[in-house]
């Protein structure tokens, strides 16, 4: 068998114990002082706190989503030629930088991750390494010698980990400290060159809206567009940073992330209303959560992000209380963007595509995700009314690069207030075009 301990940063002795077996299959254990811990909490609503083992489906969709899908992965894999499957021989070499405050590490380990000191545990970045780092990223080539990402972050896009430091100024956690981040920096894909600036309008769209949400700031650096994350998971205090432990709704539903949309699954085993339903039973605050989830939900329809898969959706564990839902986060209006797909990332009712949606389907979904049947008409009335109502208000001074925008919104308000019966009056707009597989809309 070849063993890892699994820390959490606020963890003084290893959570539990991640085996692979001889047959290549996996289990994770809680350690028995954690299970008696007064402080303690699940490593995810997939993984309840319980004494007996969990098996390898279980327990191998949690650990996947933990892996980065990055150069740094592929370098590990080719160096050491490690099979994609074998994830306990991977995160033997990556398991110190898994996303947020878990690591798995090899037993004969001291922990690695820690609160960081902005005193004593950070390396200012000049401008000049800033802007070679970020210049570096857009054109695909490698970071300077002896600089790696801290903690590297899932998905494709090109991003960095850095610290903000009072000053202003950006940081990287000192080798070995195991101090934690604070920002994403990322850089758009180039064939969507203005990606960043249409995040940074509408999550600020959602926060006038009155969502909560993470904070992001797109800016040019030499020309390169850049978009700055601020980190929901972290805590800036006097003393310094901690992670916050949070899991995305893949791991929270034992789903790998191949099945982060709902078509990619079958019933039982997908990202579809009655799963998200689930983890929002779960939350500390389950029914305010369940009308903020149906708000952002309409708010996604009416500025054209169909991309909400399962793992752009996360929970905040916290000692002593059930999980909390995260901020809403990568808020891009990817109907903005020529051929990119119409489909929904979970359905509405029995609506796959936006211009399919009936009063019939929104009230299913309501239900669905545990709004009580004899109130969910009233509630999902309510909500699609204040959405629409707070967007249309500011609409008219969207900016000229998103009168696009400002047309999808119409088209989908326009349906969804009349489905509903609202009697809202909308102002005229431009029609928007189909076209491609997409809405041609950039």
């Amino acid at each position: 068998m070849r063993r890892l301990n699994v820390w959490l940063e606020a963890s003084a002795e290893p959570i539990g114990e991640l085996i692979s077996t001889d047959d290549g299959a996996m289990r994770f254990t809680y350690a028995p002082n954690w299970l008696v811990d007064q402080n303690s909490h699940p490593l995810s609503l997939s993984l309840p706190l319980q004494e007996e083992a969990f098996g390898d489906a279980v327990t191998r969709a949690y650990f996947n989503n933990l892996l980065q899908e990055n150069d740094q992965l592929e370098r590990v894999m080719l160096r050491e030629g490690i099979e994609r499957g074998d994830l306990v021989s991977l995160l033997s070499h990556v398991g110190a930088d898994c996303s947020g405050a878990v690591s798995a590490l090899p037993e004969d380990h001291p922990p690695i991750k820690r609160p960081g000191s902005i005193e004593h545990d950070y390396d200012a970045l000049s401008n000049e390494d800033f802007t070679d780092i970020v210049l570096r990223l857009a054109q695909g080539r490698p970071l300077p010698d002896g600089m790696r990402d801290p903690s590297p972050v899932a998905g494709f896009r090109r991003k960095i980990s850095l610290t903000a430091l009072p000053d202003n100024r950006f940081a990287l956690p000192k080798v070995g400290s195991g101090a934690p981040t604070t920002h994403i920096l990322k850089i758009p894909d180039p064939q969507h060159r203005h990606e960043a600036r249409h995040e940074e309008f509408v999550t600020d769209l959602a926060d006038q809206v009155g969502f909560n949400v993470g904070g992001c700031a797109a800016g040019d650096v030499e020309g390169q567009e850049v978009l700055l994350i601020t980190r929901f998971d972290r805590i800036v205090t006097e003393d310094g940073i901690h992670r916050v432990h949070q899991e995305d709704f893949a791991q929270a539903l034992g789903l790998p992330a191949e099945l982060k949309y709902e078509r990619r699954g079958r019933e039982g085993r997908r990202f579809d209303a009655e799963a998200i339903g689930r983890v929002l039973a779960a939350t500390d605050q389950p029914a305010l959560v369940r009308e903020k989830f149906l708000e952002m939900s309409l708010f996604n329809l009416l500025i054209g992000n169909n991309d909400n898969h399962a793992k752009n959706h996360a929970l905040l564990h916290v000692p002593g209380q059930a999980p909390m839902l995260a901020r809403f986060y990568d808020l891009v209006p990817v109907q903005m963007v020529a051929g990119f797909r119409e489909d929904l990332a979970f359905n509405i009712g029995n609506a796959s595509l936006p211009q399919q949606i009936t009063a019939a389907d929104l009230e299913y979904f309501c239900i669905a995700i545990g709004i009580p049947e004899r109130g969910a008409k009233r509630i999902l009335n309510d909500s699609a009314r204040s959405v629409i109502e707070a967007i249309e208000q500011r609409s008219a001074d969207f900016p000229r690069e998103m009168r696009a925008l400002d047309n999808l919104f119409a088209e989908i308000a326009g349906r969804i207030n009349s489905e509903l019966d609202l009697g809202l009056q909308l102002r005229e707009r431009d029609a928007h075009i189909v076209r491609g597989g997409g809405w041609n809309l950039s």
